[in-house]
């Protein structure tokens, strides 16, 4: 990974955790905490209004 990934890893971290990462350590080891870490997202789905909106345009 490049330092700038590395970097946003670190700030990912501390938006997640509120504090920097313990150690340095592998960042596919920090990627992989964090990503069990994160809360579940709902699935996403299109409201109707827009979908509806963008079909009126289309035509």
């Amino acid at each position: 990974m490049t330092d700038r990934t590395c970097e946003e890893l670190i700030g990912l971290w501390r938006a997640v955790f509120g504090e920097a990462p313990p150690i340095s350590t592998d960042p596919g080891l920090t990627a992989e905490v964090l990503v069990r870490c994160l809360p579940a997202a709902e699935p996403y789905a299109p409201q109707a209004p827009a979908m509806a909106q963008l079909e009126r345009k289309a035509s």
